[in-house]
C-alpha cells in the first residue's frame, strides 16, 4: 500500500501558483496585444482594400427614356476643312461614364394667358391693345422716349425687347456706361419689374461685352473707356458648379441685353431678349455619355454642331469642356454637351448623352 506524504497531501504550493499565475498573466497580455494589433491591422487593410477596390457605382437611371436629340440651329456659315487637337495634354479630357439630364416643362396654355400677357406689358409701359402675331406671340408698340416693340410669348413669357437706339446719335455723346456689377443688376431689375426673373437667373453672374457702334454696326470696344454700350448676357448657374450653360449663340445668354449710358431708370435698357425657359431640378436622372475622344471623331465627322467656324480653313481645338445646351427654343431636356473651342474663336459643339439613348 502507498503512503501519500503530507506534502503531496497538501495540493500545489504557493510557489507553483506565482509560477502558473506570472505566465497566465504574461501570455494573456500576449495574446490580448495580439488580438489589439490584429483589429487595427485588420481595419486599415479593410479601409486600404475598400479604397482601393470600391465597389462599381449602380447604373445610370436613364429614366426619361431615350430622349430627343439637342435642337441645333440650321447652320449658316461653313465648317472648317480640317480639325486639329492641340490641347494642353495633347490627347481628349476624361469626364467619367454618365452625366445629369433635366427635366424641362413646356409650358402650356392658359385661360389668363390674354391677362397675364397685357399685364407684363403695362410693366414696360405699353398699354395700348397687342397685335395679334399668331396663336401665342403678342406685339406691342410705342414712340416714347424711343421707338420700342415688345413681342411676347404669352405661353412661356419669353420675349424680344428691341428700340431704334442706334438711329439716335446723340446717345452717344455724355456716355456713363455703369459698372459690370450694375449693369448685371439693371437687367435683373428690368425682369423684376414684370416679376419675370427667374430665380435661376438672380443668383447668376453674368459677363459684360463693352460695345462701339460703327457705321451702324456694333461692334465688341478695346475696353469699357472706350465703349457707348454695354452688352449683357446672363446664364442659368452651371450644373454641379462646374459646367456651364452654352447657347445656341456659344456664348450670348439665355438672357441679352444692351444698355446705353446715356438714359436713366428703365430706359436705359435699350434691347433685351429674353429666351429663358423653365428647369424643373428635381426631375433628374443620369445617363451614359459618350468619352471625349468619340465625341472628337464625329466633330471631325461633320456630326456636330459648329457655332462659329473661326477664321481658318482648318480648326485649332485647344480645349474640350463638358457643359450644357440651353437653347432659345423650348426643349424637353437639359441635356449635357461636349464643347470644343479652339483658336479664331472656333466653338463646336456634340451631343454628350450616348447615341443609343438619342433619338
Amino acid at each position: 500500500m502507498t503512503m501519500t506524504t503530507s506534502q503531496d497531501a497538501a495540493g500545489p504550493t504557493l510557489t507553483n501558483v506565482n509560477y502558473f499565475g506570472r505566465l497566465t498573466i504574461k501570455y494573456g497580455v500576449l495574446v490580448l496585444v495580439t488580438l489589439m494589433v490584429g483589429r487595427v491591422a485588420l481595419g486599415a487593410f479593410i479601409t486600404y482594400w475598400r479604397a482601393t477596390h470600391p465597389p462599381p457605382p449602380p447604373p445610370p437611371t436613364v429614366g426619361f427614356g431615350v430622349l430627343p436629340a439637342p435642337i441645333f440651329p440650321s447652320e449658316s456659315e461653313a465648317r472648317p476643312a480640317k480639325y486639329k487637337l492641340e490641347t494642353p495634354t495633347g490627347g481628349t479630357p476624361e469626364f467619367g461614364d454618365r452625366a445629369k439630364v433635366f427635366l424641362m416643362p413646356v409650358a402650356t396654355s392658359s385661360l389668363l394667358a390674354d391677362e397675364q400677357a397685357k399685364h407684363i406689358a403695362k410693366a414696360y409701359g405699353f398699354t395700348s391693345e397687342p397685335e395679334v402675331l399668331d396663336s401665342r406671340t403678342y406685339r406691342w408698340s410705342r414712340s416714347e422716349p424711343l421707338i420700342t416693340t415688345f413681342e411676347l410669348d404669352i405661353r412661356n413669357h419669353t420675349f424680344s425687347y428691341t428700340t431704334n437706339y442706334q438711329s439716335h446719335p446723340e446717345l452717344l455723346l455724355n456716355v456713363n456706361l455703369p459698372s459690370s456689377f450694375d449693369a448685371v443688376q439693371r437687367v435683373k431689375s428690368f425682369l423684376s419689374t414684370a416679376q419675370l426673373l427667374p430665380s435661376d437667373i438672380a443668383t447668376a453672374s453674368g459677363e459684360i461685352t463693352p460695345l462701339k457702334s460703327l457705321g451702324g454696326e456694333l461692334t465688341e470696344a478695346a475696353s469699357i473707356s472706350d465703349a457707348e454700350f454695354v452688352q449683357v448676357d446672363i446664364f442659368r448657374g452651371p450644373v454641379d458648379q462646374e459646367m456651364q450653360m452654352y447657347s445656341p449663340e456659344g456664348y450670348r445668354g439665355t438672357v441679352s441685353a444692351v444698355i446705353s449710358g446715356s438714359l436713366t431708370g428703365q430706359s436705359a435698357i435699350v434691347a433685351m431678349d429674353f429666351y429663358h425657359h423653365q428647369v424643373d431640378y428635381d426631375q433628374v436622372h443620369t445617363y451614359p455619355i459618350k468619352t471625349a475622344k468619340e465625341a472628337w471623331q464625329l466633330l471631325q465627322a461633320g456630326q456636330g454642331y459648329v457655332v462659329d467656324p473661326g477664321e481658318a480653313d482648318e480648326a485649332v481645338v485647344r480645349s474640350i469642356k463638358l457643359g450644357y445646351y440651353d437653347s432659345f427654343e423650348e426643349q424637353s431636356y437639359l441635356q449635357p454637351i461636349y464643347v470644343f473651342e479652339g483658336d479664331g474663336g472656333f466653338l463646336g459643339y456634340v451631343p454628350a448623352v450616348d447615341s443609343r439613348y438619342l433619338q
